[in-house]
């Protein structure tokens, strides 16, 4: 690893980074994440959802299109959920792999407050 001079500069609260996680079987993650979204979006900020292993239409993507100009949703995965206990195939970590790729496009991008996972 490279050696790099970097000159510490204390970030104000607002500048800082959060990380929440969401974890547990059944409903609520996702209804938790959107609404920090949507919290967000009461303040001005723009989120980013990358959904992984849920391919399929959800009403929660109809929400996001009436929003679209402060939620964007995009899905990386099958058409099917995709069950713990499954085997992966290798079209389903190409297809994370390409959500991760495109997740780090947009949270580098500047464009979005919020990424969420």
């Amino acid at each position: 690893m490279k050696n790099m001079n970097r000159t510490k500069v204390k970030k104000s609260k607002d500048e800082r980074g959060y990380i929440h996680v969401y974890t547990g079987n059944g409903k609520g993650k996702t209804s938790a994440a959107l609404g920090l979204a949507f919290r967000a979006m009461g303040n001005g900020m723009r989120s980013y959802i990358a959904q992984f292993m849920k391919g399929q239409h959800y009403s929660e993507l109809r929400a996001a299109d009436m929003v679209s100009s402060y939620i964007t949703i995009e899905q990386f995965g099958r058409d099917t959920f995709l069950h713990i206990s499954e085997v992966r195939s290798d079209d389903d970590v190409k297809m994370a792999r390409t959500g991760l790729k495109k997740a780090e496009k947009e949270m580098l991008s500047g464009k979005y407050k919020i990424i969420i996972l």
